[in-house]
């Protein structure tokens, strides 16, 4: 029951970061106009009227105005007076066939240029129109065209300069500019969080299946929008990079689900990669060779994300029935968002044709990452703190407590290291040091000053392993009364290791015993450069130890 109410809770808390960093970014972005810059953009929303058996309509836009037999819609505006000349008149209205005129001259038709259109896609534009000398002398004329006697609604055109009708449309696409800076935001922080994870050695590759997931819906949405077709200089270009990233941007979250189910059902997602590569590769050589245009097609790709979609939440459904881990469980919420705006989204689009379905999905997007995101992290901070616990267990597991160097089990790790790399080696040396009689110190003084005996013996062999700075020199307590020198490629003889242990424990302060050492050596290699094994090795030196009597240096030290 907790564990469900902190998910719940960490969801909660997810949206809610995303909503206060939205309403950040919009006090960023929005600045309110000053009373200077109010009057140069105003609304046109009066003084229309149309003319039906020879009366003037009065009309108020934005209202629904009624087209005529021919299916047409003819509005006038002689509202605008010579000091307006060379301000721009912004309205939409593009799908329902615009024409401008002023008298009879025609100030604006829309007409593709270069990438043909579907109206939903037109609903987006707005149709900018410079005003020309005569303006003042002719009624201002929009013509919209539909279908005969229906209901055609007209939103209030804009007037102003270029900058500030320009400024006015920015603020109008301002969801437009959170999403894509959210979208590329969470981006940069997935390959960041990837790059940390890798440097920790944990290969999470769904990072990047986000970040790629992120760097396409991003350039979809800044090509598809209505202010890039309107101010982009390449606008069929922008449009044909937007259907291409449509096309492809839900390959990685395919990836993304198949590095997050079992291998068993790994396939299931591949299927659908699989196609959408080929409905990319298809869509783009009718195109191309058959000038079939990429709207006429367009229904291919609605089919895909939707079934592909409606797959991978069944996919995800059956394997939290097995598991019921909570990153499946997120995982499967994360694509129930994006399934339903997506299904809203189509909606829009196919039934109503509302120019603004694509918001409908960027947002379910957002929320969708959000969630994976979210998931992800967890998984991340998770992992590093096992790997840290981990890391410690390993460290304690190879370290000696009482006298903090390491032990045994690193000691014979490090010979078998020794052993891997001995081809490599010039040489290494093996410095065996024993405290003679512990056992009679610990008897006699008790085991506290018995334990100060190891401990001063440990401090001594660090202090003299410092002082001849051998990089590749590790100390070692191999046993209650034992301790161990393993050297890489020395540059120190034995003798010189054995002097200085010998010195530090003589600057040790005198006590109630005697501390006897014992030392023994011996070298990796033989003086005609043969290598011993490294049993013989630890033979050597353990031989030497406790019975060559004249190579063992043998003192007493007060305690």
């Amino acid at each position: 029951m907790n564990k469900n109410r902190k998910q719940k809770g960490a969801e909660a808390f997810c949206i809610t970061v995303i909503l206060i960093f939205l309403l950040l970014l919009v006090k960023i972005l929005y600045q309110p106009e000053t009373e200077t810059e109010r009057h140069t953009v105003r609304s046109l929303g009066s003084g229309w009227y149309q003319i039906r058996d020879g009366e003037k309509i009065a009309l108020e836009l934005p209202c629904q105005v009624l087209t005529d037999a021919d299916g047409k819609a003819v509005l006038y505006n002689d509202t605008l007076s010579a000091k307006d000349e060379g301000k721009i008149v912004s309205t939409r209205g593009i799908q329902d066939h615009l024409e401008v005129y002023m008298g009879d001259r025609l100030l604006y038709h829309y007409s593709d240029s270069g990438f043909l259109k579907n109206r939903p896609m037109k609903g987006k534009l707005w149709a900018d129109i410079c005003l020309p000398d005569e303006t003042g002398e002719e009624p201002l004329c929009f013509i919209f065209e539909g279908k005969e006697n229906s209901l055609l609604y007209v939103e209030a055109p804009i007037l102003g300069s270029f900058s500030s009708v320009a400024r006015h449309h920015l603020q109008a696409s301002i969801f437009l500019i959170l999403m894509v800076l959210g979208m590329l935001g969470m981006g940069i922080v997935a390959v960041i969080v990837f790059l940390y994870a890798r440097h920790r050695q944990m290969m999470e590759k769904r990072f990047l299946n986000v970040a790629f997931f992120l760097i396409l819906c991003s350039l979809w949405c800044i090509f598809d929008s209505g202010l890039y077709q309107m101010y982009g200089r390449q606008s069929a270009a922008g449009t044909l990079i937007s259907f291409y990233a449509f096309m492809l941007m839900s390959i990685p979250m395919l990836r993304f689900v198949q590095n997050t189910v079992r291998s068993e059902v790994r396939w299931i997602p591949q299927i659908w990669v699989f196609l959408l590569y080929g409905n990319t590769i298809l869509q783009g050589i009718l195109n191309l060779l058959f000038q079939i245009p990429f709207i006429h097609m367009l229904f291919l790709t609605h089919l895909l994300l939707f079934t592909g979609v409606a797959s991978m939440i069944l996919l995800l459904w059956n394997e939290y029935r097995k598991t019921g881990t909570q990153e499946l469980s997120l995982c499967l919420k994360a694509f129930a968002v994006l399934g339903i705006s997506g299904v809203l989204a189509l909606i829009l689009y196919w039934i109503f044709s509302i120019y603004w379905y694509d918001t409908v999905f960027q947002f379910g997007i957002l929320l969708y990452i959000a969630f994976l995101f979210w998931g992800l992290l967890c998984k991340v901070a998770n992992d590093s703190q096992f790997r840290l616990e981990q890391a410690v267990y390993e460290r304690m597991s190879l370290e000696d407590r009482m006298t903090g160097l390491k032990n045994r089990k690193a000691f014979e790790k490090c010979l078998e290291k020794i052993q891997d790399d001995s081809l490599l080696l010039e040489n290494a040396l093996l410095l065996f040091i024993d405290i003679a009689g512990l056992k009679e110190i610990n008897d006699t003084y008790g085991m506290q000053l018995g334990d100060e005996a190891v401990i001063r013996t440990a401090r001594s062999i660090q202090t003299a392993g410092n002082m001849i700075s051998e990089q590749q020199a590790e100390c070692f307590r191999i046993d209650g009364d034992e301790f161990a020198v393993v050297v890489s490629d020395p540059q120190k003889l034995p003798s010189e290791w054995i002097r200085l242990i010998k010195a530090e424990m003589e600057n040790e302060a005198p006590g109630k015993y005697h501390v006897r050492l014992k030392f023994g050596y011996s070298y990796l290699r033989k003086t005609d450069g043969v290598l011993n094994s490294v049993s013989d090795w630890k033979q050597q030196a353990d031989r030497m130890q406790h019975y060559n009597k004249k190579e063992t240096a043998e003192a007493d030290y007060d305690l």
